[in-house]
């Protein structure tokens, strides 16, 4: 119970949260959002065989529509994870003119190699160090992912801070460079898988095998 109340305060923060740079978008003003997130921390299971995945912020197609890092539409509606957390059946759901069939890079590439390497381990958790959507703007006013400015990154580590405390069994591990540079400001020591968003698939496998016998040992 007290987590539950931990969480909603939580995601609750998020909501009222005034985003230092307004090329960024606070998706948790959405309530559809908002729930699926309070439902992917309160179905955690926290212990020292879990892990924590941080990567850098929330992406257009992905985590910016589900409101869950590291899951897209086309991932949150498929089914495609061992512990059954995903699929049209399950209580989370789309926010409105939401598509189900949008795809992400990211969260393709993370949820086709994650749930193999870390077989018979609790479902992981996700989060970024800037825990909301940075964007730039193209032709015809289109928006598209930017990396979070140094600013946005002290902003986030409120919510990376208090994410490692409600979770503190488990193993926190940075997805790319800029993770683990943050995390370890803080004086969290983390191993480190490439993003999904670049490099090679046999690359991510490796660091996530690696991640799997440090969960396993």
């Amino acid at each position: 119970m007290r987590r539950v109340v931990e969480v909603n305060e939580f995601v609750q923060s998020l909501a009222n949260a005034e985003l230092p740079d307004k090329r960024s978008v606070n998706v948790y003003l959405d309530t559809t959002r908002c729930e699926n997130l309070r439902r992917w921390f309160n179905t955690f299971e926290d212990t020292p065989r879990s892990a924590t995945f941080v990567g850098e912020a929330l992406g257009r197609d992905g985590g910016a529509i589900t409101g869950i890092p590291f899951v897209s539409p086309n991932v949150l509606t498929s089914g495609q994870d061992p512990w059954g957390g995903f699929g049209s059946e399950t209580s989370y759901s789309m926010p409105e003119h939401g598509d189900s069939t949008q795809k992400e890079r990211t969260a393709t590439r993370f949820w086709k190699h994650v749930p193999a390497c870390l077989d018979g381990l609790p479902r992981p958790l996700t989060w970024n160090i800037f825990p909301f959507w940075p964007y730039s703007t193209g032709n015809r006013g289109k928006r598209f992912n930017r990396a979070p400015t140094n600013d946005e990154i002290e902003f986030g580590r409120l919510w990376l801070e208090r994410v490692c405390e409600t979770f503190p069994s488990a193993k926190v591990i940075s997805v790319g460079v800029r993770a683990k540079e943050t995390l370890e400001s803080m004086g969290i020591e983390t191993p480190m898988v490439p993003h999904p968003s670049r490099g090679s698939d046999k690359g991510l496998t490796m660091a996530l095998q690696r991640v799997a016998g440090i969960l396993r040992a």
